[in-house]
């Protein structure tokens, strides 16, 4: 099984805090046994010879043992949910870490609802094994000690005892390989209910203007019926299990009381001795009936551990080289020498680009949908890896440079603003975590945020929700672009920052742009034509090939693509 030893592994860096809770288990284990063995002595000194010594000794000896179980427990406990907790701080921080690391490609292929079940629920359910493994342990000492015990007092009688515990271990060996299927599927189902609320939450928007909400609750009430539906099915499993094996256990407990009270009748076997036999079977009972749950706990962690562990081990297909080269500094000069590229090796997307831009030019890149725009920008800082060809930054193919040392130099401006939950503050300093007040406030000024910044109830400080929705589409495009001037850039990529806006707004962010544009390497992804005609150079793309190359004046000259998109546009204009 190795996925579950993987897990275990974890309590490699915690030897000693683990060493010591085995150890307070086994003396748990060693306490649970006491009151078995001392019984009979309660019935042979205390109720047959009336042994007042006897009584006092054992009542003191009884309450003794029991405070030292309540004392180890309470060790073991405290150990494992402090070990437990420490691991899975270490397994969130290795899940965030390669999903931090993994390309843009691997996000495409994921559902965000399954990526968040697996990093939150999943995790949680590793919880219960590392919490419970030194009593596992406890419970194999507990196990072993009544066996031994039993044997030790009768082992005729031991033999009879033994003989239901393969059918007791069949059953539970049955109960675990459902539950870890059942456990599996029930994360699953959990992922999917969480897909279904993530994207509703995300496009609220569009699910209440298009009147989507009867659709909305029959997607969701699918995938709950099915979560609702397995989890059912791992609820009969488990409620199952013990009541089966109690009763296996009760009928074991009656034939060995028959025979052993047959064996004191016959006089090879005093009272005192069967009532502690008695004791020991049924506090044998006990760990049996613990390992027949731990055994469906490792099942349900086994399963989430493997849906954990697919983060963890996702390959990476952006990988930043050993001897990767820093950056020191970025004139802005971007070259694409025979690039193409596809993705997960599909048709190209890119085939056979070349160009070469010079520090401060501004490039516009225009085409139909499916063109590659999105996919020429998204190379430059290194979001995906060229199939073919290289793409270099000052001459410098990006493969060899470190990832963190060219992308501080680069500046995105997405078409959909994302802002955090945080302060408006908070929201800009991503761009310069290590920016003074100043330099947030002349960034703001520049994006021509600053006015409406001030006027909110906490001006800088005040909060932002998720993804801002307490800002204006203006605003929170002017709170993104003051963080593309505090991170000042040598390189800037535009994707259609001023559409979907008012005039005034529009024209507010036009001058910010403008402002961040002076003396930077510019990319525009362009929708809407009339925002490129100043661009030093327009690249037309179609079908993945750079089929023009020129500025507005060349291209419309040249009648070909550009001149037909443009008009295109322009006739759709005059029309409305």
């Amino acid at each position: 099984m190795p996925t579950f030893k993987r897990i275990i592994s974890y309590f490699g860096d915690y030897k000693a805090s683990l060493a010591l809770g085995i150890f307070c288990s086994g003396l748990v284990a060693i306490c649970t046994i006491f009151p078995a063995w001392i019984m009979k002595s309660v019935v042979n000194d205390v109720l047959v010879d009336r042994n007042i010594a006897a009584l006092h000794w054992i009542a003191l000896a009884l309450v003794v043992v029991m405070f030292l179980k309540g004392i180890a427990d309470f060790v073991r406990g405290y150990l494992m949910h402090y070990v437990a907790q420490s691991i899975l701080r270490v397994i969130r921080t290795a899940c965030l870490d390669r999903l931090l690391a993994l390309s843009l490609s691997y996000y495409e292929k994921q559902r965000t609802g399954q990526l968040m079940s697996r990093i939150t629920a999943d995790v949680m359910i590793l919880q219960n094994l590392l919490t419970s493994f030194t009593s596992l342990i406890g419970d194999f000492i507990a196990f072993f000690g009544f066996c031994a015990y039993i044997f030790y007092l009768h082992w005729k009688l031991a033999l009879i005892s033994i003989v239901i515990i393969p059918f007791i271990g069949g059953l539970i060996n049955k109960f675990s390989r459902k539950m870890k299927k059942i456990g599996s599927r029930m994360q699953s189902r959990i992922g999917d209910i969480s897909t279904v609320l993530q994207e509703f939450i995300t496009g609220v928007k569009v699910v209440k203007s298009f009147t989507l909400e009867e659709f909305v609750k029959d997607r969701f009430e699918q995938a709950n019926g099915a979560n609702f539906a397995e989890t059912m099915r791992g609820g009969r499993i488990n409620a199952a299990t013990t009541p089966i094996i109690e009763f296996i256990n009760t009928c074991g407990l009656a034939l060995i009381f028959w025979y052993g009270g047959y064996e004191v009748i016959r006089g090879n076997l005093d009272a005192g001795q069967l009532i502690s036999f008695l004791t020991a079977l049924v506090g044998l009972f006990v760990p049996i009936k613990n390992l027949s749950k731990m055994s469906n706990v490792i099942s349900q962690s086994v399963g989430a551990g493997e849906r954990v562990f697919e983060i963890i081990d996702a390959p990476l297909d952006v990988e930043e080289p050993a001897d990767a080269v820093k950056l020191p500094n970025c004139r802005g000069e971007v070259e694409f020498e025979n690039v193409s590229f596809a993705y997960n090796n599909n048709e190209p997307v890119l085939h056979n680009v070349n160009i070469k831009v010079l520090p401060g030019e501004v490039v516009a890149l225009v085409g139909p949908s499916g063109a590659g725009k999105t996919t020429f920008v998204n190379l430059i800082p290194r979001f995906f890896d060229v199939s073919n060809g290289s793409v270099k930054i000052d001459g410098i193919d990006v493969r060899t440079l470190s990832l963190a040392s060219m992308r501080q130099f680069i500046a995105m401006v997405p078409q959909e603003t994302l802002l955090f939950s945080g302060t408006i503050e908070e929201n800009i300093r991503f761009g310069k975590l290590n920016a003074t007040q100043e330099e947030i406030v002349e960034a703001a000024r520049l994006a021509n945020a600053h006015d409406f910044i001030i006027t909110q109830p906490d001006g800088y400080n005040t909060i932002l929700g998720e993804r801002g929705v307490n800002l204006s589409g203006g605003q929170a495009q002017r709170i993104a672009l003051s963080r593309a001037f505090l991170k000042d850039p040598g390189i800037l990529i535009l994707d259609e920052a001023t559409s979907a806006l008012d005039s005034e707004t529009e024209n507010l962010i036009k001058e910010s742009l403008n402002r961040l544009m002076a003396n930077r390497t510019t990319f525009m992804i362009a929708h809407r034509l009339s925002t490129v005609i100043r661009a030093d150079k327009i690249l037309v793309l179609q079908r993945g090939e750079i089929v023009e190359i020129g500025s507005h004046s060349q291209l419309l000259g040249q009648q070909g693509l550009y001149s037909q998109l443009y008009r295109s546009q322009f006739s759709e204009q005059v029309a409305m």
